[in-house]
C-alpha cells in the first residue's frame, strides 16, 4: 500500500492525561528525530522517554490513515515555559525591527531555528501563552471526578470564561495540532470509532493542564487536610460523606465533561401584526458549536457559573452574556438600553432598526464574536456577512425575456432579429403584481408584510421598480439568448439583474441543450471510421448549424477536428458553396483530407496567381479552400459570395478582432460558422470574444461590455461568479475536449525542464546587456520607448542564451566554422539529441528564431554525422514543406531530426513518427508551446512523447519559466501577447527577473521582489 506521507517538520500535539489533567504531556514529532529540533526550542529533550510512538493520523493516497509515529513526549509543566517564550519571541519579531530597545529580542528570536518546525508548534505557542494568562489571573477552581471504588479524585481546571481567543485559535488550529487519535465509546459502554480530538475540546483540556500543573507546582508543603493533599499531589481520596452517585453525577455535569466556551447570539422574531416591532431576543450558544440556542431567562435562572446544554456544558454563560451586549452595543445602538436592565433578555425594534440586521451591521456583528440568527424566510437574501445573494424573501426586480405566444402554431418557430423583454418584481421566484409593489412602496419601510409572509425591499428603490414593472423593451435575438444562458443581465436602472427566458427565448434555449444530447450524427458521404467522441463532435456541429447557429469546436490537438469538419460539410444540401479558411501552410492538407473521406465533394483551390476573381466561379455544394493571406487580400471578393457555411481552422488567427484578417472575416456572409482551433484562449480572454463573435455575432455582447462584465473582473480579480455566468453562456457554442479524456490509447506525455549552464563568454554577454540596459545614462525611458527598451533587453538576452554567434550577428563569419564550445544550451541540445538519433528515435526541434535554425541545421548535421538536417520555416515554399513532412514520417534514410520555426510549424502538421520534441528557445506562451508539440503526441502516436524545454539556469529564463507554469489557468492569467506584459514590471522587479544570479546566489523563481511585482506567491 504504499507509505503514509510524513510532515518532514516538527509539529506539536497534546496528549491529555485521562486522569489527572497536569500530567497530560506535549508530543513533538513530525521528523525522524524530532528530540533535536526540540532541543532547540529550548525543551527539555534529554528527559522524555526514548521510542515513544504517538497514535496519529497521515495522508495516504488521498485518504487519512492510522499511523504511530516517533515522538518526543515532555510533561506540559515543564514545555509551557518554552513554548510561551517562543510566542513571545514572536512577537518581538514581528514589531517595529528599527526599535533599539527591541534589537536583543529580535536576536533571539531569529536565533530559533524556525524553517524546522511547522504551524502547529506555533499554535501551541500563542495556547501555552494564553492558558498561563488565566492561571496568573487567577482562573482556577477545583474540580471533582469519580475514581472509582467509592474514591474520587481532586485537581484543578481553569475557569476561561469563554475566552474569545481561545475559540479563535481553535478555528485556526492547524490540523496536525489536534491530529490525536481517541476512541469516543460508544453509549453501550463498547468502544467506538478512531477519531481525533475536536480542536476546542483539545485546547480546553490543554489549559486544565496547565492549570494543574501550575496550582500543584505552587501548593503548601504539608497539605493541611486529605483534599489539599488530593489537589497539592495525592489525586485519590475516598469520597466525604453525603457524596452519592446521584451527587457526584450532578458535580461532573456542572464542573466535569466537555467544555464549551460560550457566547452571545441575538435571535431576530417576526412581528405579531403588520404595524406590531420585532422582537430581538438574547441567547447563549457554544462557541464551537452555534446553533444550540439557551435563552436569556434560563440563563439568569440558572445561578451558575456553568450551564449543561446538551451533553455540553457552557462556561460562564451569564459572564458571556452580559460582556458580549455590552460589545454588541457598541455595534448595534439599540442594544444600549437592555444594558440598563439587571437581567435583560430582550429588545423590540422598529422596521428600520431591523432592517440593519441584514446589512453592514451584520457583518460588525459577526466580526465582534456574536451570534446573530434571523427568519430563515428573509435570510435567503444576504449571507453571513451580510452581502446580498439576491435569493429568499428580498422584493427585487428581474427581467423577463421573451414573449410568450398566444397561438402555438408558431412555437417551434426561431425567433426574429429582435425580442422582447419585461420588467418584473419578484421575491424569490414568485412574481408581485404591480398593485403589490404599489402597496409596498406607500408603506416606505424596508421590511413590510406580503401576502403571507415578510418580505425586504430598498425603500430608497421601490418607487423607482414600481415605477418599472410591467415595462417592455426589445433584444437582439443574441444579446437575449445570451442573458437567457447566464441568467442576468447588468442595466442602467438597476445594475445586475436576474433574468428568465420566456416564449421564443425559452424554446430556442431548450433546443440548443437538445443540441448538446445528441450523439448519433448523419454521415453522409463521409468514408471514414470515426471515434465516438468525433461521431459525438460531428452530431453537435450539425445540430448547431442546423439551428442556424455558430459552433467553436475547440477539441485538443490531435482529435481529428479536420475529420470531424469534413463529416459535417459532406452531410449538408448542396445549394450554397462552403469556404474553408486556413493557414497557408495547410491548404494542400485540406485539399487531401478532402479527397480521401469526403471524395463527392467538389473542392476549388482558391489559391495562387490564377485563383477566381468571380463569385460565380464558386459552384453551389463545391467547398472552396484558401489561406488567410487571401482572406485578407480577396476580401471584398469572398464577402460577396453567400456561403452556405464559413469554417476557420487555426481560428486563433483571428484572435485580434482589430486586426485586418478577424475584420475580413466577420464580413463573411454565411448560413453559420464554425470555428476550428485547440487553444481558444492563448493569452487573454478577449481572444475568446472574438473569435465567439465570429462564429455567433453578438451572443457576448460588445467587446467593451465583454472587458467590463467578464474580462476585467475574470483576469484581473479572478472573479469566480463571473466566470461561472461566462461559462454558462459560451459553454452550448463550445466543444472542448483533451485527449487524456476521451482517447485512451494514446501514450503519455513526459514534459521536462532541462537547465543548461551559461558559458564564460555567455554570463560576460549577459551581464554586460544587462547593465547596459538597466544602469546606462539613459536607463529603460518611460512610456512607449521604456516597453520597446525593455523588449529589446529580453531578446537580447534570449539570444545570447541561445549562443553568442546570434546575439554578435556572426553567422556569415561561422558559416563555415564551428559553434561547439561557445553555448551551454547548444551542447546540452547536441547530447541529447545524440542520444536519441544514437537509440533510433526521431525528434521536432523547435525555435522563434530564423538564424538559430539555420544555425542548428548546420551544426548538428556535422556534429551528429547527418547528411542533412531540414529547417522547415515560414518562408519554405509550400513543396519542399510537404516533401519535408512525407520525408519525416515515412523515409527511414530520411534526416530523424526536424527543425521547425515555432510560428510555422504550431499547427497543420502531423508529425507522430518524432518521439522526442524539444523546444530549444520558450515562447513566453504555454498555449502555443503546446500546440507545437502536439504535432507529435496525437492520434497515430504509438510512442511516448518526450518534451524537454531548455533554459539557461539562474537566468530569467529560468524564472519566467517558473512562473509561467503557475499562469496556465485562465482565470490567473496576468500574461499579455508575447512577452510585452514584462515590459510593465517596474524596474526593480525588472532587475530581479534578468539579473544573472551568482552560485551562492538563489534564483528568481522564488525571489520576493519578482513574487511581489507579478501577483505570484512565492
Amino acid at each position: 500500500m504504499g507509505t503514509p506521507e510524513f510532515p518532514g517538520r516538527l509539529q506539536a500535539t497534546f496528549v491529555p492525561d485521562p486522569d489527572v489533567p497536569g500530567d497530560g504531556a506535549m508530543a513533538f514529532w513530525g521528523t525522524p528525530e524530532p528530540a533535536a529540533e526540540a532541543a532547540a526550542l529550548g525543551l527539555p529533550a534529554a528527559r522524555a522517554a526514548a521510542g515513544t510512538r504517538l497514535p496519529t493520523l497521515l495522508p495516504h493516497g488521498g485518504s487519512l490513515v492510522d499511523a504511530d509515529v516517533p515522538a518526543l513526549l515532555v510533561p506540559v509543566g515543564e514545555a509551557v515555559g518554552a513554548l510561551a517564550a517562543l510566542a513571545a519571541a514572536r512577537d518581538e519579531d514581528d514589531g517595529d525591527e528599527e526599535d533599539e530597545e527591541d534589537e536583543e529580542g529580535a536576536e533571539e528570536a531569529h536565533a530559533v531555528p524556525e524553517h524546522l518546525w511547522d504551524h502547529s508548534v506555533r499554535a501551541w505557542a500563542v495556547a501555552a501563552r494564553l492558558a498561563l494568562e488565566h492561571v496568573t489571573a487567577g482562573h482556577l477552581v477545583p474540580a471533582l471526578s469519580e475514581a472509582g471504588e467509592g474514591r474520587v479524585r481532586a485537581h484543578w481546571r481553569a475557569e476561561t470564561g469563554g475566552d474569545p481567543r481561545l475559540a479563535a485559535l481553535a478555528q485556526a488550529l492547524p490540523a496536525a495540532a489536534h491530529a490525536l487519535r481517541t476512541t469516543a465509546p460508544s453509549p453501550d459502554g463498547t468502544p467506538g470509532e478512531a477519531r481525533v480530538w475536536s480542536p476546542l475540546a483539545l485546547l480546553t483540556a490543554f489549559c486544565d493542564a496547565v492549570a494543574d500543573a501550575c496550582a500543584r507546582a505552587q501548593s503548601p508543603a504539608a497539605p493541611a487536610d486529605s483534599w489539599t493533599a488530593a489537589l497539592a499531589g495525592a489525586t485519590d481520596v475516598s469520597a466525604p460523606a453525603g457524596l452519592t452517585p446521584e451527587r457526584l453525577a450532578e458535580w461532573a455535569e456542572a464542573g466535569g465533561g466537555e467544555r464549551a466556551a460560550a457566547r452571545l447570539c441575538l435571535r431576530l422574531g417576526t412581528p405579531a401584526g403588520p404595524d406590531a416591532l420585532w422582537p430581538l431576543t438574547f441567547h447563549v450558544e457554544a462557541v464551537d458549536e452555534p446553533g444550540t440556542l439557551v435563552s436569556a431567562e434560563r440563563v439568569w435562572d440558572s445561578g451558575s457559573g456553568t450551564l449543561a446544554v446538551a451533553g455540553r456544558v457552557l462556561a460562564g454563560p451569564q459572564e458571556a452574556l452580559t460582556e458580549g451586549l455590552g460589545r454588541a452595543a457598541r455595534v448595534f445602538r439599540p442594544l444600549a438600553a437592555a444594558l440598563e436592565e439587571s437581567r435583560p433578555v430582550r429588545v423590540l425594534l422598529n422596521p428600520f432598526q431591523a432592517a440593519e440586521l441584514f446589512g453592514d451591521t451584520a457583518t460588525a456583528l459577526h466580526t465582534a464574536g456574536i451570534g446573530l440568527a434571523v427568519p430563515d424566510a428573509l435570510s435567503g437574501g444576504h449571507d453571513k456577512h451580510g452581502e446580498n445573494g439576491g435569493h429568499g424573501n428580498v422584493l427585487a426586480p428581474r427581467l423577463r425575456v421573451g414573449t410568450r405566444r398566444t397561438a402555438r402554431k408558431n412555437a417551434g418557430a426561431p425567433p426574429g432579429r429582435t425580442v422582447t423583454y419585461r420588467w418584473e418584481a419578484v421575491v424569490g421566484d414568485e412574481p408581485a403584481t404591480p398593485d403589490e409593489v404599489a402597496l409596498l412602496a406607500s408603506r416606505g419601510e424596508p421590511l413590510a408584510p406580503w401576502r403571507d409572509t415578510w418580505v425586504r425591499l430598498d425603500p430608497d428603490r421601490i418607487d423607482d421598480l414600481a415605477g418599472l414593472v410591467g415595462k417592455t423593451g426589445r433584444l437582439s435575438t443574441a444579446e437575449a439568448l445570451s442573458i437567457a444562458l447566464c441568467g442576468r443581465h447588468r442595466t442602467d436602472e438597476f445594475g445586475d439583474v436576474p433574468a428568465v427566458a420566456d416564449g421564443s427565448v425559452a424554446d430556442l434555449v431548450a433546443r440548443l441543450r437538445e443540441a448538446g444530447r445528441r450523439t448519433e450524427p448523419d454521415l453522409t458521404g463521409v468514408h471514414a471510421d470515426l471515434r465516438d467522441y468525433q461521431r459525438r463532435g460531428v452530431a453537435w456541429l450539425q445540430s448547431l448549424t442546423d439551428l442556424g447557429f455558430g459552433a467553436l469546436l475547440a477539441d485538443d490537438m490531435g482529435l481529428g477536428k479536420t475529420l470531424q469538419t469534413i463529416a459535417l460539410l459532406a452531410g449538408r444540401t448542396g445549394d450554397r458553396p462552403r469556404l474553408v479558411v486556413c493557414p497557408t501552410s495547410v491548404v494542400s492538407n485540406w485539399e487531401r483530407e478532402l479527397a480521401r473521406f469526403a471524395p463527392g465533394l467538389t473542392v476549388v483551390r482558391h489559391h495562387g496567381t490564377r485563383r477566381a476573381t468571380d463569385p460565380a466561379a464558386f459552384a453551389p455544394g463545391a467547398v472552396v479552400v484558401t489561406s488567410y493571406a487571401l482572406l485578407r487580400l480577396d476580401a471584398d471578393l469572398l464577402a460577396s459570395v453567400d456561403w452556405d457555411l464559413v469554417v476557420l481552422d487555426e481560428a486563433q488567427q483571428i484572435k485580434n478582432h482589430t486586426a485586418q484578417t478577424a475584420r475580413a472575416a466577420m464580413r463573411l456572409e454565411a448560413r453559420s460558422r464554425v470555428a476550428l482551433t485547440g487553444t481558444p484562449v492563448e493569452n487573454r480572454l478577449s481572444e475568446l470574444w472574438s473569435i465567439t463573435h465570429f462564429a455567433n455575432p453578438g451572443l457576448l455582447g460588445s467587446h467593451r461590455r465583454f472587458k467590463e462584465q467578464f474580462a476585467g473582473p475574470i483576469e484581473r480579480d479572478g472573479d469566480k461568479e463571473a466566470a461561472e455566468r461566462l461559462r454558462a453562456v459560451v459553454t452550448p457554442f463550445v466543444l472542448r475536449r483533451l485527449k487524456s479524456a476521451v482517447v485512451d490509447e494514446l501514450p503519455a506525455k513526459m514534459e521536462s525542464t532541462v537547465p543548461c549552464d551559461l558559458t564564460a563568454e555567455q554570463a560576460r554577454l549577459y551581464r554586460a546587456a544587462v547593465a547596459d540596459a538597466l544602469d546606462g545614462d539613459e536607463g529603460l525611458g518611460t512610456g512607449s520607448r521604456r516597453q520597446g527598451n525593455v523588449l529589446r533587453l529580453l531578446t537580447h538576452l534570449k539570444q545570447i542564451c541561445n549562443h553568442p554567434v546570434q546575439y554578435l550577428h556572426e553567422e556569415e563569419t561561422t558559416a563555415t566554422g564551428s559553434l561547439a564550445g561557445r553555448s551551454g544550451k547548444l551542447m546540452r541540445a547536441t547530447e541529447m539529441l545524440g542520444e536519441a538519433v544514437a537509440a533510433g528515435d526521431r525528434a521536432l526541434v523547435f525555435t522563434q528564431y530564423r538564424v538559430m535554425g539555420d544555425l542548428l541545421s548546420r551544426h548538428l548535421a556535422a556534429e551528429l554525422g547527418l547528411d542533412d538536417v531540414p529547417f522547415l520555416h515560414g518562408g519554405t515554399p509550400p513543396e519542399r514543406r510537404d516533401a519535408m513532412v512525407d520525408a519525416f514520417q515515412h523515409d527511414d534514410t530520411a534526416s530523424p531530426i526536424l527543425i521547425i520555426s515555432l510560428k510555422a510549424g504550431g499547427f497543420g502538421l502531423n508529425l507522430t513518427r518524432a518521439s522526442h520534441v524539444l523546444h530549444y528557445d520558450r515562447w513566453w506562451n504555454p498555449a502555443v508551446e503546446d500546440q507545437a508539440t502536439d504535432r507529435a503526441h496525437r492520434l497515430g502516436q504509438t510512442k511516448t512523447v518526450h518534451v524537454h524545454k531548455l533554459v539557461t539556469a539562474d537566468t530569467f529564463e529560468e524564472r519566467i519559466a517558473a512562473l509561467l507554469e503557475s499562469k496556465r489557468s485562465l482565470a490567473d492569467a496576468v500574461v499579455g501577447t508575447s512577452e510585452t506584459w514584462l515590459a510593465e514590471l517596474d524596474d526593480d522587479a525588472l532587475r530581479a527577473l534578468v539579473r544573472l544570479a551568482d552560485s551562492e546566489e538563489s534564483t528568481g523563481a522564488g525571489d520576493p521582489t519578482l513574487s511581489a511585482a507579478t501577483g505570484e506567491t512565492a
